[in-house]
């Protein structure tokens, strides 16, 4: 099972700011086309942050994993008490990859385990406190792809996509 993160960030003093708590700071469609594309029928793993963000409901078409140490219950998702666990229940099911989608420790929780991470570039200066680990600035893990720039149609904010992998050691072949 191939392990990777999904994120839209915007820099902010070095860092990739992916949020604000509650939300996206932005709004780019084609960003989430782009999501649901690549997440579709594959498991989504998430904080319980993230799943009230979402709407406290399941991502159609996605086996839905919420990281929660408490006893919880999400309605049409499963809940696991570690990322490990997480990925033992995407592995279970027969899942081919499964895609971390947020916050902040579920992501530098699933960091060591990662093979690729899918990024929005967004353009503009936003207001934040949640951040992701700046793959950009790693030496674990090189751009392999970087799309040109281009405007939404909705606010014609600037966005672009990025591709990470993570580079081959004598560790992880």
């Amino acid at each position: 099972m191939k392990i990777c993160l999904i994120l839209a960030k915007s820099n902010h003093k070095g860092k990739w700011l992916i949020g604000d708590g509650e939300k996206l700071p932005w709004r780019v469609p084609e960003d989430l086309k782009r999501f649901s594309e690549l997440t579709r029928g594959n498991a989504v793993i998430m904080g319980s942050g993230t799943w009230r963000s979402i709407g406290s409901k399941p991502l159609r078409g996605r086996e839905n994993i919420v990281l929660s140490r408490s006893d919880s219950e999400f309605e049409g998702a499963r809940r696991a008490k570690s990322i490990e666990e997480a990925f033992e229940i995407c592995q279970s099911l027969g899942c081919k990859k499964a895609f971390v989608i947020g916050g902040a420790a579920p992501f530098a929780q699933a960091l060591p385990f990662a093979q690729e991470a899918f990024v929005t570039e967004i353009a503009g200066r936003f207001s934040g406190s949640v951040f992701a680990p700046n793959l950009s600035i790693s030496s674990s893990w090189r751009e392999s792809e970087k799309g040109g720039w281009k405007k939404s149609r909705v606010g014609k904010r600037g966005y672009r996509f990025l591709k990470f992998t993570r580079r081959k050691t004598n560790n992880n072949n």
